[in-house]
């Protein structure tokens, strides 16, 4: 019964999951925040308000997971983590197709470094208290996020396109017209084949030893074993135990194969498999102590004391790095990237920054991206905005919404339009109307914000675009449409703001910025010496 329900349970909360990692870009599920599960991360909950010295309202759920754990012990890993459910689901898968599923094949003898995911927890813990976020290389709420974002999601819209154009012949003759002409915005991020080979090779881990990522690297589990140890609701069990060893075979954490009576609350997942797998009635989950002094006392598997000190020399030493990295003039600004809309100064942004892909995937442009080393090592994975991808909407402020740890402000749309995240500038040695006097207006047309004018200049026979800096937010919808590639405008993060807590309405108009979206549409075109009363559009 035990197991039924947890995995009930597992599926419920994956279900979850995916569905507000779907909404993200439209709303909430439930009243509930398309980030939660981001929120419920132990190790984000405790990091990032290390890195920031600050406390974040959005992250005290993970309070709730800490508590959980000093009560049941780690549930939270064995019921309720959407990254162990899909190790479960595609290990699982794995292991079938491989001839793997029976009990007597499933572990593999060979010794398992469980103290090395407490090594990873203290590199992170120390880079933390030097003012650096590493944990978004193995947070396993942003890891999943990251997944089903970035890689999972564009394979399934693909998938479905591709679908429905096959089965389109059918579609025709039962009349279903509408179903022909729709099709899922499919869209492509640049980091997701290293995601995918990451997951690939996880799964690979995972089909050999089952939960290998909770036993041996999660630094979010190790801070939950921590606080596990002393955890109410544990395993025990009696004296009918016979060491007959099939709950060792069952454990999917590989604790019971020396003792199957030593209860190990801060490496048990509290799955319950050793419970159905008992047919003597032996394991049973309850409060208080063991029933039987035939459990021995329980002592983790901590480190050694060099092994501890190492992992905090390499987290110093990473800081120092990335510390380095950041004061490099070609990266302190974030390396000529524009950021999204309501983004903080670099230094911040970074230290706040999950790389969770979430307002990657709630972007409904497409226009938000990964990027590799443009911002130096600190910068990987971290959004920026890519128009040739998507443009940034005026009518958008979903990205903020759903940042849990505010790297992105959650701006309203009154406000969210103040935020100026750059500046297009004309490369007039490729733009068709200034290099080959062709007739051009796209970037005129497409600007929503009126920041484009075109103008007739000496020595030129087609008018040519000029950008006005102040009415330029910066959206990319010039760079999207433009029809040269590389494109002849492109934006750059040229007077962007990236603010902490002033309001960017108020700087933005204190520095004689114009950015209402359509109030400067219409105008007319002015040259050089002066108006030429002629309607956009109609310039010959």
């Amino acid at each position: 019964m035990g197991g039924k329900l947890r995995r009930f349970v597992q599926a419920s909360c994956l279900v979850l999951f995916c569905l507000l990692l779907g909404t993200a870009e439209t709303g909430s599920v439930f009243g509930l925040p398309s980030d939660l599960f981001l929120r419920l991360d132990p190790l984000v909950g405790t990091a990032i308000p290390l890195v920031t010295r600050t406390l974040i309202p959005a992250l005290f759920p993970a309070v709730f997971t800490i508590l959980l754990a000093v009560l049941a012990g780690r549930i939270f890993c064995g019921w309720l983590c959407p990254m162990g459910a899909t190790l479960d689901i595609f290990g699982g898968a794995v292991r079938r197709l491989l001839g793997r599923g029976k009990s007597g094949k499933r572990h593999v003898s060979a010794p398992v470094p469980r103290s090395l995911k407490y090594l990873m927890l203290a590199v992170i813990l120390t880079a933390a208290l030097c003012g650096v976020n590493l944990a978004f290389w193995a947070n396993p709420i942003p890891l999943t996020t990251r997944l089903y974002a970035l890689v999972l999601h564009p394979l399934g819209l693909e998938g479905i396109g591709q679908g429905l154009e096959a089965v389109s012949p059918l579609l025709e003759r039962a009349g279903a017209i509408d179903w022909l002409y729709w099709h899922p915005d499919t869209r492509y991020f640049y980091t997701s084949w290293f995601v995918g080979a990451f997951w690939f090779a996880l799964i690979g881990l995972e089909s050999a030893r089952p939960r290998f990522w909770c036993r041996c690297l999660c630094p979010a589990g190790a801070l939950l074993g921590l606080f596990s140890r002393f955890a109410f609701w544990k395993r025990h069990v009696s004296t009918n135990c016979t060491s007959c060893g099939r709950c060792s075979a069952q454990c999917p954490a590989g604790i019971l194969k020396e003792n199957p009576a030593l209860s190990q609350p801060s490496e048990c997942l509290t799955c319950q498999a050793c419970v159905s797998a008992c047919s003597h009635k032996a394991v049973s989950f309850g409060f208080g102590n063991s029933p039987s002094a035939f459990s021995p006392p329980h002592r983790p598997i901590l480190p050694s004391r060099r092994a501890f000190c190492a992992s905090l020399a390499a987290g110093a030493a990473l800081a120092g790095l990335s510390h380095a990295d950041t004061l490099c003039p070609s990266t302190a600004s974030g390396g000529g990237l524009v950021r999204p809309p309501g983004s903080r100064p670099e230094t911040d942004f970074l230290n706040r920054c999950l790389r969770c892909g979430e307002c990657m995937k709630a972007c409904p442009t497409g226009g938000l991206q990964p990027i590799w080393f443009q911002a130096g090592f600190s910068g990987m994975f971290t959004p920026f905005l890519d128009p040739r991808s998507g443009a940034c909407r005026p009518d958008c402020a979903a990205c903020g919404a759903v940042c849990p740890t505010q790297a992105i402000h959650a701006l309203p749309l009154e406000e969210k339009k103040w935020a100026k995240t750059g500046t297009a500038v004309i490369d007039r040695k490729t733009c068709l109307a200034w290099a080959e006097d062709r007739r051009c207006m796209v970037c005129k047309e497409n600007c929503p914000y009126g920041a484009v004018d075109v103008v007739v200049q000496k020595g030129h026979r087609a008018p040519v675009p000029i950008v006005h800096e102040k009415r330029c937010y910066g959206c990319g919808f010039c760079e999207k449409h433009c029809p040269k590639s590389p494109p002849a405008i492109v934006v750059e993060p040229v007077g962007a703001l990236r603010l902490n807590e002033a309001s960017f309405e108020k700087t933005a108009k204190a520095a004689g910025l114009e950015l209402e979206p359509g109030q400067h549409q219409g105008r007319t075109v002015e040259s050089n010496e002066g108006k030429l009363g002629i309607p956009p559009g109609f310039l010959e």
